[in-house]
């Protein structure tokens, strides 16, 4: 974890607190086992990039920075990358995904986060190149990602029989819309890229995650 000076004054012991705050969070995902919630933990505490900001240096509320933001009495702070979110958002899938899925010797919680973290280093590539996915794009990246390579309509049954998106069901036309956008992303200067393809037999797979 890397402190910036932005904000001096930061000690060991806002430190601990952060890393605190933060376990505490991923202890209360949902539908993810104790397992990977501390593989999960130990990996974003490792990696976050996190800031000590002066509220009063946003001149308005539109011009904050774009970090999660919390609060240790008075000082506030921003973690710079999405890790957390992405963990929030994308752990209890995962763990279904590898679960359902499991046809190797390793433990699904161990695949479930690796999961987990090439969707965020694909969030921070992107985020590079002025772009970014969607919440639902990221699920089915993921979903694909660990269950792939999977015909249209084999996706469209995982991704409804996982509840991956809740109880919303999955057509094989809507599921093939979404894998069209993910195939030719637009990036901000102006080329495109495929986060997915599509082999002769008809199968998906991912590119880049």
């Amino acid at each position: 974890m890397k402190m910036a000076e932005e904000y001096p004054g930061g000690t060991p012991e806002e430190r601990q607190l952060l890393e605190k705050q933060i376990r505490d969070r991923v202890e209360s995902l949902t539908d993810v086992p104790g397992d990977m919630k501390k593989m999960l933990s130990t990996r974003v505490i490792a990696s976050l990039e996190i800031v000590y900001v002066r509220p009063d240096s946003w001149p308005s509320r539109m011009s904050r920075p774009n970090f999660q933001i919390g609060q240790i009495g008075w000082k506030y702070w921003a973690i710079k990358n999405d890790s957390l979110h992405m963990v929030e958002l994308l752990s209890a899938a995962a763990i279904a995904i590898t679960t359902f899925a499991a046809t190797t010797t390793a433990a699904p919680a161990v695949l479930a986060v690796t999961l987990v973290f090439a969707a965020i280093a694909l969030a921070d590539r992107l985020k590079k190149k002025k772009t970014s996915l969607t919440d639902e794009q990221y699920k089915l990246l993921v979903t694909l990602k660990g269950s792939g390579p999977l015909t249209t309509s084999e996706l469209a049954k995982r991704l409804g029989g996982l509840h991956i998106f809740g109880n919303d069901l999955w057509s094989e036309e809507r599921t093939l819309a979404a894998l069209k956008l993910l195939q030719s992303v637009h990036l901000g200067d102006g080329t495109t890229e495929a986060l997915v393809s599509q082999a002769a037999n008809g199968k998906w797979a991912t590119n880049g995650i």
